[in-house]
């Protein structure tokens, strides 16, 4: 099978068995040489397996990589592939360096972003490998590394000290002393942490506060103007229809005026009609008494002398003119129910086009805040703050004197000097994580933000999601967080998707994202919303140039090709009886 894969979002439909996965595990086998968790890519009866990937690359390079495995005799994934750049010949290494190069990123974790697993139970966000990615990524690398050694080095610190004080049981008297002063300071440094901790909680609480206050003025605001253009509407409508009409009946009474009109319209093109068949039903009699002229009557057969006939003629005639009189009637009483229902129209238009003001935002369930309290609290946390450094201090002080702590013996000098490096390493080792710790956090916030935002779109009612600096998602219910394995099925899957989306755009350079099957096991309203996610999330022009979702959903992805087919593009996989894979896009 060849396949040629556009920019934007690609549905591939398929029913259950035709190859849908298969096709996927093709693409990722030759792009990234991982292969399906089980079973043999090999046809049966054939010798080997071969897949080709054309790659587009950012840089408008076309990178083509060949992979070839053969039937019980070598593994797909220790098959080695073949490798052009624009026709050149490159080894695996040059193949990675590129891949880091143009995607911002080390392949492995390029393969997990935008590639499904090669089995379900691995497709979780913390697969990912999120929290290394996102340390090569912003630069912080190096202090991850630090905290390893930190860590080996304290390791190895503690074993000389449990040596030393084995051989020296005399001198432990004076070591815990010092062990003792070095745990009160960093007690001290706990509590002035806690306290820095609870004032920072009350000063997001008073920002929230305030907040919360603004958005209550603001749709305040917002609801005064929905009473006041309603009113003039309803009084537009009163004049109108010379009687008051209720907010809430306006739209119907308006609806059910202007087909009363419509139906007076509709009666009036009837009698028109009738009145004009039987003005011509007269028009023929006309002709046919001028045709019997000086002959019998056609009726009665007696013969016609000319009064008779200028008789008739005037009785047609004043009878024509009748029926010309009542059609024009009719056709006044159209034009004034046509301008009546117009004039109706227009004023329905124009209460359809009243902004609502939204749901009332709740009120708020604490004390009102204003600017003053938010000036205490920045306050209060500023004080906090120079008590924990003044503690920290403290805590780096007392490791200095045990450093510096003497005693004659030789070995309890070595331990005293032992127990100092101990104590900087700890107070190194816990700067070090908390820097890290603060720098993936700041990273992540947008991140976690916007994944939070889209986990709205899809389950409004179902709480907050937080994502973590390692890749991991919980789900605040009653104030209790959720771990991932307990959200259901399309839970999971809506996470998954809004994550793997948001990490290619805005942590890597990644331009295209493939799905396997994402839209099984969901509920309908959700399954329609993570597709229109996915219908979305590329429309050819920016960094995400191409997605592509196999499914077995064919009516859903076919109403949204129709609605975008410029963007959204379908390809309807049909069983045949032979077929062989062949060059992919996976980025055009």
């Amino acid at each position: 099978m060849s396949l040629n894969l556009d920019t934007g979002t690609t549905f591939v439909v398929a029913s259950n068995g035709i190859g849908k996965t298969s096709l996927v595990e093709a693409a990722r086998w030759a792009l990234f040489g991982t292969a399906p968790s089980s079973g043999s890519p090999v046809r049966v009866g054939a010798d080997q397996a071969v897949a080709v990937v054309e790659l587009v690359l950012p840089t408008d390079q076309v990178l083509t990589i060949e992979r070839v495995a053969g039937a019980k005799r070598v593994r797909p994934a220790s098959g080695k592939p073949t490798i052009h750049l624009d026709g050149a010949l490159i080894d695996e290494d040059a193949f990675n360096a590129l891949l880091r190069q143009v995607y911002g990123t080390e392949p492995d974790f390029l393969a997990r972003l935008t590639m499904p697993a090669a089995s379900r139970d691995q497709e979780s966000p913390r697969g990912l490998g999120l929290e290394d990615h996102l340390g090569r990524y912003f630069g912080v690398e190096g202090l991850q590394r630090a905290v390893e050694l930190l860590d080996a080095e304290i390791k190895s610190t503690e074993k000389q000290i449990r040596q030393l004080k084995n051989a020296n049981a005399a001198s432990a008297h004076r070591l815990a002393d010092l062990a003792k002063a070095s745990a009160a300071a960093a007690e001290s440094t706990k509590l002035a942490a806690i306290r820095h901790k609870a004032a920072d909680d009350v000063l997001k609480q008073t920002d929230k506060q305030l907040r919360a206050e603004r958005e209550r003025s603001e749709w305040q605001s917002r609801y005064d103007r929905w009473v006041k253009e309603s009113t003039d509407v309803a009084a537009e409508v009163a004049l109108t229809l010379n009687h008051d009409v209720r907010l809430l009946d306006i739209e119907t009474t308006l609806e059910s005026r202007s087909e009363e009109f419509s139906q007076t319209v509709q009666a009036a093109r009837v009698e028109i009609a009738v009145r004009e068949s039987r003005a011509e039903g007269i028009r023929a009699n006309q002709e046919r008494l001028e045709d019997s002229h000086d002959k019998d009557c056609p009726v009665c057969r007696r013969p016609l002398d000319g009064d008779t006939v200028a008789l008739a003629n005037q009785t047609s005639n004043d009878e024509l003119h009748a029926l010309s009189m009542e059609i024009e009637a009719f056709r006044t009483e159209i034009s004034n129910a046509l301008d009546q229902r117009q004039h109706l129209l227009s004023v329905l238009q124009k209460w359809r086009q009243i902004a609502s003001p939204g749901t009332e935002p709740a009120l708020p369930d604490s004390p009102s805040a204003s600017p003053a309290d938010m000036g205490l609290a920045q306050a209060s946390l500023d004080q906090t703050l120079e008590e924990l450094i003044t503690a920290r201090a403290e805590q780096t002080n007392t490791v200095r004197q045990l450093d510096e702590a003497r005693v004659a013996d030789d070995a309890m000098k070595q331990l005293h000097m032992l127990f100092g490096n101990e104590a900087s390493l700890r107070v190194a080792l816990q700067t070090t994580e908390a820097t890290l710790d603060e720098l993936l956090a700041q990273t992540i916030q947008p991140l976690a933000s916007e994944v939070d935002q889209r986990w709205k779109t899809l389950f409004p009612d179902r709480g907050n999601i937080t994502t973590h600096s390692d890749g991991s998602i919980t789900r605040n219910i009653n104030g209790h967080n959720l771990p991932y394995d307990s959200f259901s099925t399309g839970e999971s899957m809506g996470a998954t998707i809004v994550l793997k989306l948001l990490v290619a755009q805005m942590a890597t350079l990644a331009d295209f994202c493939w799905f396997d099957e994402p839209l099984e096991h969901l509920d309908p309203d959700v399954r329609r919303q993570v597709a229109n996610i996915l219908a979305r999330a590329s429309d050819g022009a920016g960094q995400l140039r191409q997605i592509l979702v196999t499914t077995y959903e064919e009516p859903l992805a076919r109403r949204i090709h129709e609605r975008s087919p410029e963007q959204v593009h379908l390809i309807d996989v049909r069983q045949a009886p032979a077929a062989r894979v062949a060059p992919t896009r996976p980025a055009v």
